[in-house]
């Protein structure tokens, strides 16, 4: 078995980040202070809480920050096949033998200006170009600014001739569907669908282990360290009614379990992940044991109390409950605890019952 334990964030500095993490991370955090050193070189984009890519992507590997592997990184446990096993339990039969890494990307994304224009390929793309790999997203909003838009999608209308026609003469946006950026919305993003981060916004991303991006546009900044791939993205470029649109809209708006001591948002249910967001009131207990999968919490709000953990566990604090563990008994330590729980699926089950967690 594994114990539960906290993974350090990996700041990336992007040429649209912002200054919002400092902020939303619990003051005098550790993860609070790596942001300020991130900060001294310039705009944070991203904070990678959970990430295990390949090596070729630099500081692409999250460390582990509690417990007897403190030190080690995700990709460390990943190689060591007796962790292996406790950490991913029956999720490791549903990915492919050439994948090595942890199989989920979550991060935060402060968007100060907006993110480029972009797409991402699906698995058929990668299985002919093994240099890319398959990528879905979400993103759940944190905070945004008002006004504040999220461009997902193409006007159904327009046509591959008409989309390369609108990208040479520079009109882009004039076809792209702009969704407001709603603080507790969620965007199902799958390969292929052209999007953008609009700036202002701050989210939390859920993802594919992928690291490749296919820009369009780059709202005009001409940095040679960020080039256009039209070719690739036209390539993997969904339109029309192929972007199932009316699909995309449908995790916008979920609708809240409730009970006396919780709330449990589903979000999005993938063939890669589930997502909820909980939201538990004081004096409610979770108790989470191993159920043969692995679960990912991220805390939003408030603090958390764990029987096998440092105390309190701020926001921005990323627990990995391993699929075989010992067991945690938490509670909320002030106020309500808001968390963002990732669960991979599991092949013995059609649905996923809430991470596996009991609620006393």
């Amino acid at each position: 078995m594994l114990s539960p334990f906290l993974v350090d964030p990996v700041f990336r500095n992007r040429v649209w980040g912002g200054d919002r993490l400092g902020p939303w991370l619990a003051p005098n955090s550790p993860a609070s202070d790596q942001h300020q050193r991130a900060r001294t070189r310039g705009g944070v984009g991203e904070a990678w809480l959970i990430a295990d890519l390949p090596a070729t992507t630099l500081d692409g590997k999250t460390r582990i920050s509690s417990g007897d592997d403190a030190g080690q990184t995700l990709g460390d446990l990943m190689q060591n096949p007796v962790h292996r096993r406790a950490l991913l339990g029956r999720s490791a039969s549903m990915m492919r033998q050439e994948d090595s890494g942890f199989p989920l990307l979550i991060k935060l994304l402060d968007a100060g200006t907006n993110l480029s224009v972009q797409v991402h390929p699906d698995s058929q793309y990668s299985a002919r170009n093994p240099h890319a790999h398959m990528k879905s997203e979400m993103w759940l909003v944190l905070e945004a600014v008002t006004n504040a838009v999220i461009y997902r999608g193409v006007r159904p209308e327009v046509s591959r001739a008409q989309f390369a026609e609108h990208v040479a003469a520079n009109r882009l946006l004039d076809i792209l569907i702009a969704v407001p950026a709603r603080k507790g919305d969620c965007i199902w993003l799958p390969s292929g669908i052209c999007h953008a981060l609009g700036a202002g916004t701050l989210a939390a991303e859920v993802q594919t282990p992928s690291d490749t991006t296919f820009r369009l546009w780059d709202w005009g900044r001409k940095d040679p360290a960020r080039p256009l791939h039209l070719a690739e993205a036209m390539e993997c470029l969904l339109l029309g009614a192929d972007q199932q649109l009316d699909q995309l809209d449908r995790p916008r708006q979920p609708i809240p379990i409730h009970s006396e001591s919780i709330s449990i948002e589903p979000l999005v249910r993938t063939e890669w992940f589930d997502v909820e967001r909980w939201v538990v009131q004081p004096g409610t207990t979770l108790q989470h044991d191993g159920i043969g999968v692995p679960v990912v919490w991220t805390i939003l709000g408030g603090k958390l109390a764990a029987d096998c953990l440092p105390q309190p566990l701020c926001r921005g604090t990323t627990i990995v409950l391993p699929a075989e563990h010992s067991g945690l008994t938490g509670a909320a330590a002030d106020g309500p605890l808001e968390i963002l729980v990732t669960t991979l699926p599991d092949p013995l089950k059609n649905t996923v019952d809430f991470g596996g967690s009991r609620i006393a």
